[in-house]
């Protein structure tokens, strides 16, 4: 369960997700959920024997390998861990302010057992590794549902594998919507409260099942703020402490349960959760940093309404070390901050920025991502401005390749320079032939603060910019500044180029002087500022 770390992560990450900011809010109410009580919860659903208040149920699998045996009292067992876990996400669900509610599971009134389907795998308990094991099992766990149709009550499902010993190597992880954890004897909740070597080892398996329970509840890893007084989060480190210091959900996970099926209240159309086609962009991005604080707005797009916007600050080294929270939005613009102190690795990290736009059908939809690196607590952050309000003009254009295809967001068309027979620049080289240098102008339409410009080359590395010089000014009537002169690189990545300090500007010339394939031309996918 805790080995092989970086594949849990590889398996478990769903890029990969504060309610006016990236921040956790206070919890809403720290009483007792059971008090509570939901209006909105739907009639009982009944299932032979078992019952449920809600709609949609997960799926318990109790799988057995061909040269193995259900474990003794197993059913007491799965039935206790599982009521135990539906009982954590009820009070942090509550806690976070999204009520008395928790994932769906049928239970028999009469002996607190959960519905428990037994399936009998096909290949011994060596032919289920933790690498790879997991596709055999929910194969047959599919083939099984299919035949039984009756008996699948969501499209969220946990399989316990029996194993002869806890040392056996099986699946233990979660996959968004499916889970995998053992069943033994020496893993029993009804030990879970006592300072003993059997308390231990259910305290264990306890931290381990509600943290992969959590992926399969399409939770990926997340941490508290570092400031957060409520202690761990499970979707981080917390298998590790649950049962010995407070362990928590997230804000942003408890937004993310909101909208899942197993949580909803209400039955939906059949195709209604997790329905494809959604789209969610951002159109402009905006980030910078000033006492302490990283502060990130733009605007974005989506053909599909919005219950929650998602930010994720991910680093790169540690995915389990990633603060997320609920951004700030109205129907196209967005914004969220996090203070560097409420980081959990500040020095030498690159980190990864991740809009995650969260639908009503459970569905998860991550916008483009963006990177910034953290060296001694300080960002470096080279995102581009909005560029709508630019109007941009080249000495030398070909009419089918202009000038505005080079800030259009696109970085598959392209500005290109005249090619054709015996024509001459436009200003400000009027006459000149078609040769370097040519000139890019750009009015940012007001005065902006810029540390920088952006460059995609020509995806086909053909008429790249080699060198280059940059000016600026802040009026049509004052001279051009020099900034510096620079060479691109010839990739078809996203390069920047940073200024001697930052500029308070208008407008800026780049005067373009050579090209990497040696010929008088050059051609020009993006140009940002930052």
């Amino acid at each position: 369960m805790k080995k092989n770390v970086l594949k849990a992560m590889l398996f478990c990450l769903s890029l990969i997700t504060l309610l006016t900011s990236c921040r956790e809010e206070d919890f809403a109410n720290e009483a007792n959920p059971s008090k509570a009580t939901d209006s909105k919860i739907a009639s009982k659903v009944s299932v032979g024997q078992y019952e449920s208040e809600m709609p949609y149920n997960i799926n318990v699998v109790y799988f057995i390998p061909s040269d193995g045996a259900a474990r003794p009292e197993y059913e007491r067992r799965v039935s206790e861990f599982m009521i135990a876990a539906q009982d954590f996400y009820r009070q942090n669900m509550y806690n976070w302010g999204y009520g008395n509610r928790s994932f769906g599971l049928l239970k028999n009134p009469a002996t607190n057992r959960v519905k428990i389907n037994v399936i009998n795998g096909a290949l011994p308990v060596s032919s289920y590794p933790y690498s790879g094991g997991g596709n055999k099992i929910q194969a047959e766990v599919n083939a099984w549902f299919a035949n039984h149709p009756n008996d699948k009550t969501s499209d969220h499902t946990i399989i316990f594998t029996a194993v002869p010993t806890p040392e056996t190597e099986i699946p233990f992880y979660g996959l968004e919507k499916i889970c995998f954890v053992g069943d033994n004897e020496a893993w029993d909740y009804q030990y879970f409260n006592q300072n003993t070597p059997q308390g231990n080892k259910a305290k264990w398996y306890m931290g381990g099942f509600l943290h992969e329970l959590g992926h399969g509840l399409s939770l990926s890893h997340n941490a508290l703020h570092k400031s957060s007084p409520y202690g761990t989060s499970l979707m981080s480190s917390g298998n590790n402490t649950y049962g010995y210091s407070p362990t928590v959900l997230t804000k942003s996970d408890c937004a993310i349960l909101n909208n899942i099926q197993v949580f909803s209240t209400h039955t939906q159309p059949a195709g209604y959760f997790y329905a494809p086609g959604k789209e969610f962009k951002i159109t402009s991005i905006t980030g910078s940093y000033s006492n302490g604080r990283i502060n990130i707005n733009g605007t974005y797009s989506t053909n599909a309404p919005l219950n929650s916007i998602l930010s994720h600050f991910i680093p790169q080294s540690n995915y389990y070390f990633t603060v997320t929270g609920l951004a700030d939005y109205t129907s196209n613009t967005f914004s969220t901050y996090i203070d560097v102190s409420d980081l959990h690795i500040i020095d030498n990290e690159n980190y990864l920025f991740v809009l995650q736009g969260l639908y009503l059908d459970g569905t998860k939809t991550d916008a483009e991502y963006y990177y910034f690196t953290m060296k001694n607590g300080v960002p470096t952050i080279k995102w581009d401005m909005n560029r709508s309000n630019w109007t941009v003009s080249s000495s030398s254009q070909q009419s089918y390749f202009p000038a505005t295809y080079a800030i259009d967001g696109d970085k598959n068309t392209y500005w290109h320079t005249n090619f054709d027979t015996g024509t001459v620049q436009n200003a400000p080289a009027a006459g000149a032939s078609q040769n370097f240098p040519y000139y890019f102008d750009i009015d940012m339409g007001s005065v902006k603060d810029i540390s920088g410009l952006s460059f995609i080359q020509h995806q086909g590395l053909v008429r790249t910019a080699k060198n280059i010089s940059i000016y600026t000014r802040n009026s049509t009537t004052d001279t051009w500044k020099l900034e510096n002169s620079y060479i691109l690189t010839n990739t078809t990545d996203k390069q920047h180029v940073d200024f001697p300090q930052k500029e308070n500007t208008r407008y800026v010339r780049l005067k373009f002087e050579s090209s990497h394939d040696g010929l008088p031309y050059v051609a020009i996918p993006e140009i940002g500022a930052y």
